[in-house]
């Protein structure tokens, strides 16, 4: 226990001192403030106003600002800790943090997840003029900062209070927590089809030996995973034992306009680092705090970036080129003795064993009508939002590899008598195990298909086998999909059946039933036919009984009857329907008007779109449907999954089937 109050002697931090006052604190960037202007007011240890020019720029969640204010640096073991901060002032007026921490982001709640798993359970609180917060000490002492939020008020420090906190042993499994950015992340529909390594780890753990716990999130980088609390609710929530795969260095790599980047490694609470911040996070900071709290810590390096639009002779090599953070994070686990997955040069290996081709299709680099999922930023449902591919984040069935790269490099270090990776092998599977060892993951993987892994066959492999996992189209004996033979009326009719659920006696009675039980050939014009009845079936036609992706869920769609509707896609909007007005659609005049109505109304809902001079990386939508082109079983999985999106809960992670 420590109890710290001040008399009218203004102590200064010394080695050998316990506590006392400094100029510079622990943060990456240091913090640097003045000890001179601190005097003695009413009990407590005071800093001078500042001038009101100083506020002039700042606004909540700022990356760049500096206060002032004071610094107490407080010498501590490693270990966590229950810290009460009396000031003179309130949450108003004074912004508290520890260890170079976001004030205002370890004050919120919520959830660290898009699906809203993983909740955030420690967090700063503030009551009356006591400021109250957990933290997890991997330093030989702790930093505790107080700074104004406002022009010309004095704040103050009173007292502090630090007491020992308990660590949790329920005996319970252990857990597995993976802590990364986007790369690792867990994704729900709304995001669909972009997906996460780390989304698909649980398919390779027993879960009566561990649960997985994905802490992992889109930007985030080495210093916000500290500054946001992310890293610190993490140790606080497990326990002795538990395993911490830590993989970052994508949004490390910010630094921007010459290191004026607002978000970059010389603000303050930027996400870029140089490679020595780099390697000082990790080695001083992230492994020495997972080792405090007992629990085992896994560095994974970044998987590597494809250029999207390259050319079918690219040859792929590791994308971190001005700051090589893999390397960075290899030495430190060399140094500090900790397990390494390397997925970076894993994944470099695996995109150019697989071919240009193949490795595009599986980043997210999407043509029109392949989801409909949707960002801030643009409309899936349209193409890349961006106007171009992008080759950093990727889609369900190139975590599925990652995820077997991860196995293999558990196995690998194994074999090398690693006794983390002893320990992380009893977690997973005996199918999981098998797989590592033998290099065949099948069993694991059911849904991957021999021909659909490299050149034009990969295409839409990530549509075919999440319809091969739910069991809506299927592979041969031989394991292959036969991705350019044509499909039939009665494979396409259950499965958006299945899909849908809805009854089996759809579309086998009535009047049509005589058109839809002809076998061949099957034009996209009759599958929009079957789509059509079947949306009715399930939706119906009115406005109120659109699913979520058809409606302004998010407060930015744009449709064709809105009077500001634009067939060319502006940037910062949403738009869930076709661009190209149907009435621009060039090649329907020889359609019977029966299918033609039909057809109209599927396209009018963007269930299926102009194919005919489309592409990936483009917001081209084309002006041609091609109505009597056959429906290839790789388009028939095309339009089967993004009916499969489409009657998805927006929020629901979407790795999930049913």
């Amino acid at each position: 226990m420590t109890d710290i109050c001040f008399t009218s002697e203004i102590p200064l931090y010394a080695p050998g001192k316990s506590y006392g006052f400094i100029e510079g604190d622990q943060a990456f960037p240091r913090r640097r403030v003045s000890t001179n202007g601190l005097f003695w007011k009413n009990g407590a240890v005071c800093a001078a106003e500042q001038e009101r020019e100083r506020f002039q720029a700042y606004h909540p969640g700022g990356t760049d600002y500096d206060f002032g204010g004071m610094i107490l640096r407080v010498a501590l073991p490693e270990g966590a800790y229950d810290f009460e901060v009396v000031c003179e002032g309130g949450r108003d007026s004074i912004a508290v943090s520890i260890a170079g921490m976001h004030p205002e982001r370890i004050t919120q709640g919520g959830y660290w997840d898009a699906g809203k798993l993983v909740p955030v359970r420690h967090i700063a609180a503030w009551e009356g003029n006591v400021w109250r917060y957990s933290y997890v000490n991997a330093f030989p002492y702790v930093d505790i900062s107080l700074e104004p939020l406002q022009p010309d008020v004095v704040i103050g420090l009173r007292e502090i209070h630090i007491r020992n906190r308990t660590s949790s042993e329920n005996g319970a499994v252990p857990s597995i927590f993976i802590l990364g950015d986007s790369t690792a992340k867990s994704y729900v529909f709304e995001e669909a089809p972009m997906s996460g390594w780390g989304q698909l780890f649980y398919r390779i753990v027993n879960p009566e030996s561990a649960r997985v716990v994905n802490y992992s999130n889109g930007g985030r980088s080495l210093r916000v995973m500290h500054q946001e609390g992310r890293l610190n609710d993490l140790l606080l929530s497990g326990q002795k034992g538990d395993f911490v795969l830590l993989q970052s260095g994508h949004n490390d790599e910010r630094d921007r306009n010459e290191g004026e980047d607002p978000d970059g490694e010389h603000s303050r609470f930027g996400r870029g680092s140089t490679e020595e911040m780099y390697y000082g996070l990790l080695t001083r900071h992230f492994l020495p705090a997972i080792r405090t709290m007992g629990m085992i810590p896994v560095l994974v390096t970044p998987v590597t970036r494809i250029n999207a639009g390259c050319g079918e002779d690219a040859v792929f090599e590791n994308s971190f080129r001005k700051r090589n953070f893999p390397a960075v994070m290899r030495r430190a686990a060399a140094e500090t003795h900790t397990l390494l997955l390397d997925l970076n040069g894993k994944s470099v290996a695996h995109f150019n064993e697989i071919g240009p081709a193949a490795a595009k299709a599986m980043v997210m680099s999407l043509e029109p009508g392949e989801t409909p999922g949707k960002t801030n930023g643009g409309s899936y449902a349209n193409g890349n939002p961006g106007n171009h591919a992008d080759g950093t984040h990727y889609k369900e069935c190139l975590s599925r590899q990652y995820c077997r790269m991860a196995a293999e490099e558990v196995f690998r270090t194994r074999q090398e008598g690693n006794d983390t990776a002893v320990g992380l092998w009893k977690c997973f599977t005996q199918e999981a195990a098998r797989a590592a060892r033998t290099g065949d993951f099948s069993e694991i993987f059911p849904e991957v298909c021999k021909d659909t892994i490299t050149g034009r066959g990969a295409y839409y492999r990530n549509q075919i086998e999440k319809m091969v996992q739910i069991g809506v189209l299927h592979k041969n004996e031989e394991g292959n999909f036969q991705p350019f033979a044509p499909c039939s009326f009665g494979e396409f009719r259950e499965g958006i059946r299945r899909l849908w659920n809805l009854p089996e006696s759809f579309m086998q009675d009535g009047e049509d039933a005589l058109f839809y039980k002809k076998e061949a050939p099957f034009y996209k014009k009759d599958a929009a036919c079957i789509l059509y009845d079947a949306y009715v079936l399930r939706f119906g036609m009115g406005e109120m009984s659109k699913p979520p992706y058809m409606t302004d869920y998010n407060g930015r769609n744009v449709n064709p009857a809105d009077p500001g509707y634009d067939a060319n896609l502006p940037m910062g909007e949403t738009m869930y329907y076709p661009l190209t007005p149907f009435e621009q659609v060039t090649d329907l005049g020889h359609v019977p008007e029966e299918e033609l109505r039909k057809l109209e109304a599927v396209y009018r809902l963007g269930l299926m779109r102009c194919e005919g001079g489309i592409g990936r990386g483009s917001l081209e939508n084309g002006t041609r449907f091609l109505p009597d082109s056959l429906v290839t079983r790789e388009k028939a999985a095309k339009y089967l999954y993004f009916c499969f999106v489409l009657g998805q809960n927006i929020t629901k992670e979407n790795h999930c089937t049913d």
